[in-house]
């Protein structure tokens, strides 16, 4: 019985929906590349894949953890969420707009770089821009509310409406790139369809969170609001977007270097995939601990926020040094069965253990970050990121082959962000008085009252 009471528990409800996620990220490139497309559209359908990751979920998975902060703060008060689901929602579009008008202006770049003369294609990411914003505004509200079997459920339905379509389409030899990259940018759009009607559906309190709301109230913590947005909200998606474009952008610019060497750059954004698997294996604890630890600071346990965060940042050393040494005796099998390469091995063992670093430090990061914002530390996570982000560019510019330059900007970034929180994170949280900064006193006081 207990075991069974595990099994319908949140994190195997999220773990099976984000298994579902991560296998049609994973299958999308490997199916593509032995699809009837030709080599520059494999190489541009990968270069998608991450530009998708970096701007819609750089964006708009900020939306979504602060979201889920906000409604989580409202259930621990007692007062209903739907009012804070509005308020957050309407900030999230006000981001949208400029969003979508930056990378408008981009494509002409993006088109000539790395999609590789595909337009349709960077429209297509326009549309995975807006599929993420809808997909946020609802998970937001699931995860704070703690539905996480409606939250898994949206998941699920991401991963299935990427994965079936693109099993048949490569069954049915369909040669069209668009054709792939719009089954992949409109599965969060399904997922935001679901989630909104299993809350519609299921009445009462839940409902209400999708329903018109009165006086729009103050969230403790949200900060200043500017132009309509919230500064904890602006210094969340600002962080989120440069740890995308830490996790994404390597292997994206080094396609646009090997212009003339396809076959190579589709190897390594194949090997940057694969060596970012271990990471999502604790999505579903990162999506549980911003309310949970966010409670505890809320009630002054600063102790308990950061216990808790080294012994699963622990886990993540552990696991990512599990991953390097598999990496270094497997790398280059698993990246040949994953991707058709034509028989060609561009990438050595060295190479695909040395780009398991970075995922090694992402997966710290991971579990660190939530500390940080339960604490109120939003621009201590921004400041990490772009740190992060400087130390990769710095490994960018450096006269070195490509592939080498590969291994050291997604080693470089990841290394440098884990730092900066840790030395935050460490001080921050030294007493068990109140956190430092003012927006997590005011979300202490704010529960405290209550």
């Amino acid at each position: 019985m207990h075991r069974l009471s595990f099994l319908r528990g949140p994190m195997p409800l999220i773990g099976a929906g984000l298994a579902l996620v991560v296998l049609s990220g994973v299958a999308f490139i490997g199916i593509v590349s032995r699809s009837g497309v030709d080599e520059p559209g494999v190489a541009a359908l990968a270069s998608l894949y991450f530009l998708v990751n970096t701007a819609a979920l750089g964006v708009f998975s900020g939306v979504e953890q602060e979201m889920s902060r906000a409604v989580s703060q409202e259930r621990a008060l007692g007062r209903p969420a739907g009012p804070v689901v509005h308020v957050m929602a309407r900030q999230a579009f006000r981001l949208l707009l400029p969003a979508t008008v930056l990378l408008l202006a981009l494509s002409p770049i993006l088109v000539n770089g790395p999609l590789r003369g595909h337009w349709d294609l960077a429209a297509e990411l326009v549309i995975g821009l807006f599929a993420a914003f809808c997909a946020a505004v609802v998970r937001g509200a699931l995860g704070g509310s703690q539905r996480f079997g409606y939250y898994s459920a949206t998941m699920a339905t991401e991963g299935l409406s990427r994965l079936i379509p693109s099993v048949v389409l490569w069954l049915l030899g369909v040669d069209s790139a668009w054709v792939f990259g719009l089954v992949f940018v409109l599965g969060q759009f399904f997922a935001a369809l679901l989630g909104a009607g299993l809350l519609w559906i299921s009445g009462g309190r839940d409902r209400a969170m999708l329903s018109p709301s009165g006086t729009p109230p103050s969230i403790a913590g949200a900060g200043k609001i500017r132009f309509g947005v919230s500064t904890a909200l602006v210094l969340v998606v600002v962080a989120n977007l440069t740890s995308q474009a830490i996790v994404n952008l390597p292997p994206v610019v080094i396609n646009a270097k090997l212009e003339a060497l396809p076959v190579v750059a589709t190897a390594i954004a194949a090997a940057v995939t694969l060596t970012r698997l271990p990471m999502f294996a604790f999505v579903p604890l990162q999506t549980m601990l911003l309310p949970r630890l966010t409670a505890n600071a809320a009630q002054g346990d600063l102790r308990g926020v950061r216990r808790q965060t080294l012994r699963t940042a622990a886990v993540c050393v552990v696991l990512g040094l599990l991953g390097i040494l598999m990496l270094a005796v497997l790398g280059p099998w698993l990246l040949g069965v994953y991707v058709d390469l034509g028989g060609e091995r561009p990438l050595s063992s060295a190479v695909m253990a040395g780009l398991g670093i970075g995922t090694l430090f992402l997966m710290t990061t991971n579990v660190t970050q939530p500390a940080l914002l339960a604490i109120g530390q939003h621009r201590a996570v921004l400041v990490s990121y772009l740190t992060g982000a400087v130390a990769m560019t710095v490994m960018f510019v450096l006269p070195v082959e490509p592939v080498t330059s590969a291994v050291l900007a997604t080693s470089a970034g990841p290394i440098a962000v884990a730092i900066v929180m840790g030395f935050v994170l460490v001080r921050s949280t030294r007493g068990t008085g109140a956190p430092a900064d003012d927006t997590a006193k005011e979300t202490r006081d704010a529960l405290s009252g209550s």
